[in-house]
């Protein structure tokens, strides 16, 4: 057996979106496998930072492995949704560069690491796996750091069995409420619970939000310092999230401050999938911004150098897709593309302001003709969509 074939066996609760297998969960068993293999593997204890929120902890994880790298540590990233293959999920980064692994070498460990056991993680999700498995794989690879991006919360998150020693905690915004609350203080009370008793410090992404501030502030969190972070607005989010990310090691690791000043933005290179352009012309971008805050982040900003635009939007159904579109009525639109394809939600009616631009599309072959256009196209609503787009763009090239 291969490892793609047992993990695109197990459960994928991100692609069935069945989130009731939540409501009786719990990190018990998982759990017990993280103490099996600790003590048959024998892993070493690298610093290990964990990354939670709503918004920015993709991109604010990207910069933390990248900036350590640079400065000559070996640093594992694991991170969540995929663009292409699930292998993107465990980077490892060497002088700021990330490094897809080989299939066959994921192979090779897989063969030797989990098949004698095989038994022990047949019952796992899809998520669950592929931590327990990153764990091991960045333990094979002997990093110095490693960066865990938390999947959608905290408290019941397979991350947290990481046991992080520093906890990276950036923006808050109403999403899987269905799982995680209705309310932002709910959300973030979740998300704070993957702190654990070995955690020394939490640094916050300073939400400029007065409840959620002293929520934090008053969470039980043992030993662990906590620090909030004010954010250096930037034009664009992920300047705002790599100075963020730079200031948060600085914290952390003093000593390193003089050479992280004199790294640029300009001169790390940008995760993929945040505001990637994937057509010059003309020029089309990806974003996977998928929740309100999120989306007006990413359209006002592509707003302030694009004077006009079409906007392709897919979200799957269980995203606040009515809250989506009242973010898109002011903005300089050329057209709207709602993309309702297998997979994907339905949107709701359309506000007034949008009607007269918008259409809805489920087939690809009528996407073409929004990417031959004159005007700019910004992607936007969810991983899936990178895929989709990409494949149309390489065929639309090709013709």
């Amino acid at each position: 057996m291969l490892f793609l074939d047992f993990l695109n066996s197990l459960q994928n609760i991100e692609k069935t979106r069945n989130f009731n297998v939540f409501k009786e969960y719990s990190l018990d068993e998982l759990s017990k496998l993280f103490l099996f293999v600790n003590t048959k593997h024998k892993i070493q204890k690298p610093i290990r930072i964990s990354v939670v929120g709503t918004n920015g902890k993709g991109s604010t994880s990207h910069y933390l492995a990248s900036l350590l790298s640079i400065f000559g540590y070996k640093t594992g990233l694991y991170t969540s949704p995929h663009l292409s293959t699930p292998l993107e999920r465990f980077q490892i980064f060497e002088d700021g560069k990330p490094q897809v692994p080989k299939e066959e070498e994921v192979n090779s460990f897989f063969k030797n690491s989990i098949l004698p056991d095989l038994d022990k993680f047949k019952s796992l999700s899809y998520f669950e796996f592929l931590t327990i498995f990153t764990y091991l794989y960045f333990a094979k690879k002997n990093t110095d750091f490693e960066i865990w991006e938390a999947g959608l919360g905290g408290r019941l998150d397979a991350t947290k069995l990481v046991n992080a020693d520093h906890v990276i905690f950036t923006k808050i915004g109403l999403d899987h409420s269905e799982i995680l609350g209705d309310t932002k203080e709910k959300i973030c009370m979740e998300k704070l619970g993957i702190l654990t008793d070995v955690c020394r410090n939490l640094l916050v992404m300073d939400h400029e939000d007065n409840s959620l501030k002293t929520l934090i502030q008053n969470f039980h969190k043992g030993n662990t310092s906590v620090q909030f972070l004010p954010l250096e607005q930037k034009p664009t989010y992920l300047e705002t999230n790599f100075l963020f990310s730079q200031t948060a090691l600085s914290i952390l690791y003093p000593d390193l401050t003089p050479k992280l000043n004199s790294i640029t933005f300009e001169s790390v290179a940008k995760p993929r999938g945040r505001m990637e352009v994937l057509q010059n012309s003309p020029e089309i971008v990806f974003d996977p911004a998928h929740n309100p805050d999120a989306i007006a982040t990413t359209t006002r900003e592509f707003a302030k150098t694009h004077p006009s635009f079409s906007l392709l939007l897919g979200s799957l159904p269980d995203k606040d897709l009515e809250g989506i579109l009242l973010q898109l009525e002011s903005l300089p639109l050329q057209s709207l593309v709602l993309w309702e394809g297998s997979g994907f939600g339905t949107f709701p009616a359309l506000p007034d302001p949008l009607k007269p631009v918008a259409q809805r599309i489920n087939r690809k072959e009528d996407l073409i003709p929004l990417f031959q256009g004159r005007f700019p196209v910004l992607v936007l609503g969810s991983f899936r969509l990178y895929g989709i787009v990409a494949k149309l763009i390489q065929n639309t090239t090709n013709m």
